[in-house]
């Protein structure tokens, strides 16, 4: 089996197990009465250690010599598979989904009545910025799935956006759930799963820029996509549910490709008839810089 299949079917699996492993530990790791944690119950140990156990093998299995894929991000993540890209448009639309319902859910909640605060509502104003951003970052994976296709370069400003929307995503649980919530079993999976997804939207982002980290983008993807799946079994909010499905399909198949990408013989880039004139894959701010670099080359080959 391939790779590029292999890795990402072990964190699906890998995360079913945790799920199944999550639901008997909320059913039967607390107290009835006090909704307290039982010390050393069975099912916080299971938890616990197939939570290690997953991710320390993804970790593990993404770990090795892989090629060097700095400011190419089509380089990196071009696949031909209906699957794969499949999979990607998939994470875009729920995650337009999750931005959609966030919008509602903030929208929905009552107002605080204050004349000089109007956006002051039980529901913190954070959820405003992760519906705007979500959407966002579903437009953003959207034109970077259609420019890879056509095997051109991507904009950078979109391939961020994932990232953006996963900073508010913790931001927004923080203050309007976790926040309140003593007791950390209860929420653990959840912000891991936020946090990891984060991270791993960070590194493949990254790959547009000059911070290319194949093994470490591997890790946090796989190892996000995993812990979201074992996150569902909490029964989170419809617009959480949504982000985390996304989360799972876009880290997974952006997954996928790269090691496809990796495992193939070393090459020219699908983009490579776009590498002289290319403005996508230069990190922002910096392409008048490699204008004047690449017109010295030039000068220099004449002489």
């Amino acid at each position: 089996m391939r790779k590029s299949v292999l890795l990402p079917a072990a964190a699906v699996a890998g995360g079913v197990v945790g799920l199944l492993v999550r639901r008997v530990y909320l059913a039967n790791g607390f107290e009835a009465g006090t909704g307290l944690p039982i010390a050393g119950a069975p099912s916080l140990w299971a938890m616990a250690i197939v939570t290690v156990v997953v991710l320390g093998l993804l970790v593990a299995l993404s770990c090795g010599k892989h090629k060097n894929y700095t400011q190419c991000y089509t380089g990196a993540f071009y696949s031909e598979h209906t699957v794969c890209i499949a999979g990607m448009l998939a994470g875009a639309v729920l995650l337009g989904v999750g931005g959609f319902l966030a919008l509602a859910n903030w929208f929905s909640s009552p107002s605080l009545g204050l004349m000089e605060k109007p956006l002051r509502r039980e529901l913190s104003v954070t959820w405003l910025y992760l519906g705007i951003f979500c959407l966002l970052a579903a437009a953003g994976i959207y034109f970077v799935t259609q420019k890879m296709r056509r095997k051109e370069p991507i904009l950078t400003a979109w391939a961020a956006m994932p990232t953006l929307a996963g900073c508010l995503w913790v931001v927004a649980n923080y203050y309007d759930h976790w926040a309140e919530e003593p007791v950390l079993g209860q929420y653990a999976i959840p912000m891991l799963a936020t946090g990891l997804s984060m991270l791993g939207c960070m590194m493949i982002g990254a790959m547009g820029f000059d911070k290319a980290r194949v093994s470490t983008t591997l890790a946090f993807s796989l190892s996000g996509a995993s812990v979201c799946i074992m996150a569902l079994a909490d029964g989170l909010n419809w617009a959480n549910t949504a982000i985390l499905l996304g989360m799972v399909f876009y880290q997974l198949s952006m997954a996928s490709a790269l090691i496809a990408n990796d495992d193939r013989a070393p090459g020219l880039p699908a983009c490579a008839a776009h590498c002289k004139q290319c403005h996508g894959c230069a990190p922002m701010g910096t392409l008048k810089k490699n204008k004047k670099k690449a017109k010295k080359k030039t000068n220099e080959s004449g002489k």
